[in-house]
């Protein structure tokens, strides 16, 4: 994430989207002291919009290694 980034899709927390076998989805929430599972088709959808609206607003590939490489380079 852009460290400039004040707000983005991830400030609720992390989250996972998890494609079970049976091809069923759920999700799992972590917050500082609760985690749980979430299988209500309605709430794992609005989870995975988020984790989709994230991934772009994330820096690339290209400008996550620059950031990196630039960090390290402080040190």
């Amino acid at each position: 994430m852009p460290t400039e980034a004040e707000e983005h899709a991830g400030l609720g927390g992390s989250h996972r989207i998890l494609k079970l076998k049976d091809g069923k989805t759920a999700g799992h929430n972590e917050v500082q002291l609760i985690s749980g599972l979430i299988t209500d088709p309605r709430q794992v959808q609005i989870l995975d919009m988020r984790y989709n609206l994230l991934r772009s607003q994330a820096l690339t590939p290209r400008l996550s290694r620059e950031f990196i490489e630039k960090l390290l380079g402080e040190t």
